[in-house]
């Protein structure tokens, strides 16, 4: 029997523009391609965001102007600047996975990941990972898969950390859940979840819960809310700055009793240096789609 071959793209785009009193653009790309063999897939995913804004506008004083210290330059001579925009968020992700079929439920699956996400300090982050997995169901109105395996990481992050290992193998874990609702509308929540084997309090976890609206065969649109984890996350290099006030305990100035104390508000405020602070855990991702099917 000669096997059915076809490929499946999946493609999703979100866009938001400003322009005016703000200034901003904000891109979402998502495709999903995938080859469907008798007993067997390929799939290929790539994920993309990407966000820039401007600054605040501000008026610069023409050049040419005069005037004494301690005076404020007088008249209209100014021109409004308008800063441009800057890229602000930046993530990726491309993964590419082969499942194989097995006899009943059973399959094993073999794939690579690459993924950066600058705003969490990963430069980049490669995977490698295989293993088993059980379709539970896959029937028209449901589809549940687990899968279960080894992986062998290594990451490169935007400030070394001495605490963590950059390679190290482990245990990676995933699930997936498509559930029909309605004639038109799915909900879908997938996890993967990738546990250091040499430091167990190091994991990540990622997981998306969605919702899908079919408009016609090839359209349809889609609201998503994607966590990402990572249980300890990177580094960052920040300043660290003090706001003081003078204390004068005698109220003469001069006397040589005067010092300094920290406050909340008020006084003034000095550049200290810098220090290192771990980046938030916790990565939330709302994106509403069209999605485009071939």
């Amino acid at each position: 029997m000669e096997e059915s071959k076809h490929w499946i793209n999946a493609t999703e785009l979100s866009l938001v523009v400003t322009e005016g009193n703000s200034d901003t653009n904000s891109l979402g790309f998502k495709s999903t391609l995938t080859r469907k063999m008798k007993d067997s897939d390929f799939r290929l995913l790539l994920d993309s965001v990407r966000s820039s804004n401007s600054d605040d506008r501000f008026l610069l004083l023409d050049p040419g102007l005069t005037f004494l210290p301690g005076e404020s330059p007088s008249g209209d001579a100014t021109t409004v600047v308008v800063p441009a925009s800057e890229l602000d968020v930046e993530k990726y992700f491309l993964e590419g996975r082969y499942t194989r079929e097995l006899s009943g439920r059973r399959n094993w699956n073999v794939g690579a990941s690459w993924d950066r996400n600058e705003d969490s300090g990963i430069l980049n982050r490669y995977i490698v990972f295989g293993g088993a997995g059980t379709n539970w169901k896959d029937g028209e109105k449901l589809k549940f898969h687990t899968g279960y395996g080894g992986s062998y990481t290594d990451r490169e992050e935007d400030s070394p950390d001495p605490e963590k290992e950059a390679q190290f193998f482990g245990f990676r874990g995933t699930l997936d859940l498509d559930y029909k609702v309605l004639k038109t509308t799915t909900l879908s929540y997938k996890l993967t979840g990738n546990l250091n084997l040499e430091d167990r309090s190091d994991y990540s976890i990622d997981t998306t819960a969605s919702v899908s609206v079919a408009m016609n065969k090839r359209l349809s649109l889609q609201a998503g809310l994607q966590f990402l984890f990572n249980s300890e996350p990177a580094l960052e290099d920040v300043d660290v700055f003090a706001r003081l006030i003078t204390v004068d305990p005698d109220g003469i100035p001069g006397t040589g009793d005067e010092y300094f104390e920290t406050v909340t508000e008020g006084g003034f405020e000095i550049d200290i240096g810098e220090d290192r602070i771990r980046k938030e855990r916790l990565d939330t991702v709302f994106r509403t789609s069209l999605v485009i099917t071939f």
